[in-house]
């Protein structure tokens, strides 16, 4: 299968949800079978995937550890910037701001542009491992309130890294054909993108009464702070090596991840807004994810 048939099987899977889906209660079904399938297969499988061919290579500490340390100089910047938000506004935009879909939409664009996406699953990884940690400092630093997501919420968030993990001690002894890698992720990421338009249509988000001040940081974060100063720590932390910098820098420009909706949920977030950035913001940063990724060499 070609890149750009690949592509338009996935563009093609975003249309068919959101056209196929209406606001009745069926729509909660769907979603509530999806939504587990997602989480507790289809991920796993596509970092599984990712890494198959290649195996872990020591870049991918260099990833991690790259991570961890946008994470502590970024959260600070957000807190300080969002004095004069409420708690729930700005818990939002530290979801929203900090992190970003490392997952469905990079994984996608890079199957498109380089059919691969290895160093790109490394990086989402600790991006799902730390997502509901960072929602819980996040509650805790703002709320005034001690309180945790559920362990199911935290394995989930760790799967990824099982998959990852799998996939990478598996390599020397596991040689699957390309066409078999291949179908498996368009075929994952397809239900994953039609998963999203599925969320779309029935949750039918307005962006007209979006908290301007939190809508301007989380733009500002996500299309200028975030692949800013993740391009200067891959700089430092991946030492030349090109296809690794283009696939992070890409993945420092997406949108926020739809997934910020679950911890605003658990943690009483502003829920509409966190689904409002998201909406708006997804077109923008994939443009320049795209623009990102042709101007790095």
């Amino acid at each position: 299968m070609s890149q750009f048939t690949q592509g338009l099987v996935l563009l093609t899977s975003g249309v068919l949800g959101y056209l196929l889906t209406s606001t009745w209660s069926g729509t909660v079904n769907v979603l509530k079978f999806l939504n587990p399938l997602n989480s507790w297969f289809i991920i796993p499988m596509l970092f599984f995937m990712g890494v198959i061919d290649r195996g872990l290579l020591p870049e991918d500490l260099d990833l991690f550890l790259l991570l961890v340390v946008y994470l502590l100089l970024i959260v600070p910047v957000i807190l300080l910037m969002g004095k004069g938000l409420s708690g729930q506004t700005l818990g939002s935009v530290i979801l929203a701001g900090a992190l970003m879909n490392s997952v469905n939409l990079p994984f996608s664009l890079l199957l498109i542009l380089q059919g691969s996406y290895g160093y790109a699953a490394t990086f989402a990884s600790g991006v799902s491992f730390f997502r509901p940690i960072v929602a819980l400092v996040a509650y805790q630093l703002l709320m005034g309130r001690s309180g945790r997501a559920s362990t199911q919420t935290y394995v989930q968030g760790s799967l990824s890294i099982v998959g990852l993990l799998t996939g990478g001690i598996l390599h020397p002894f596991l040689h699957l054909p390309p066409p078999v890698t291949s179908l498996s992720t368009v075929i994952g990421l397809s239900v994953i993108i039609f998963s999203f338009g599925v969320s779309l249509r029935a949750l039918g988000v307005s962006v007209n009464s979006v908290e301007r001040k939190g809508f301007t940081l989380v733009a500002l974060t996500r299309c200028v702070l975030s692949p800013i100063l993740i391009l200067v720590l891959s700089l430092l932390f991946l030492r030349g090596n090109t296809d690794a910098l283009r696939q992070v820098v890409l993945e420092s420009a997406m949108p926020p991840a739809v997934t910020d909706s679950v911890f605003a949920r658990i943690y009483g977030f502003d829920l509409k807004f966190t689904l409002a950035v998201t909406l708006v913001l997804t077109p923008v940063n994939t443009v320049e994810g795209v623009l990102l990724y042709y101007l790095v060499r």
